[in-house]
């Protein structure tokens, strides 16, 4: 009788090469939502909530903004597969989370209805972005 050895070995991934995915995921899901800080769609951001103003209107700045986060995180899952399930997770909470703060002190201040709808606007997004790249990158 011979003596086999039947452990088997994992193999090796490229951590280094899945982690720069992971980052490349994450970049896109956190740099998605800041589009909606372009002049051409928000501006008078600096100074008070009252001061900012949406120039094509909230609509458009509400879709664009979306969209943007949308293709963005499908992006950043086709280049992450799974290793993105985290990363864009990460990425949209941030901007879920602001969003949510600025919903609330829009609410606070009452007057600051544009703080509101910013908001809104983030939140939105960064549902819509886990709503495409979270499914997308659980099946890479």
């Amino acid at each position: 009788m011979t003596d086999v050895d039947t452990r088997t070995r994992a193999t090796r991934t490229a951590t280094l090469n899945t982690l720069a995915r992971a980052a490349a995921a994450m970049v896109l899901a956190l740099a998605a939502p800041a589009v909606s800080f372009l002049p051409a769609l928000t501006t008078n951001v600096h100074g008070s909530g009252a001061a900012v103003t949406f120039p094509h209107g909230y609509a458009v700045m509400l879709v664009v903004t979306i969209v943007v986060t949308a293709i963005a995180c499908a992006l950043g899952a086709i280049i992450a597969g799974r290793a993105g399930l985290m990363a864009i997770s990460i990425g949209l909470t941030v901007w879920a989370l602001i969003g949510f703060v600025l919903i609330v002190a829009g609410l606070s201040l009452g007057h600051h209805a544009h703080l509101t709808e910013w908001g809104v606007t983030l939140l939105a997004a960064a549902l819509a972005g886990a709503a495409i790249g979270l499914p997308l990158a659980a099946r890479r």
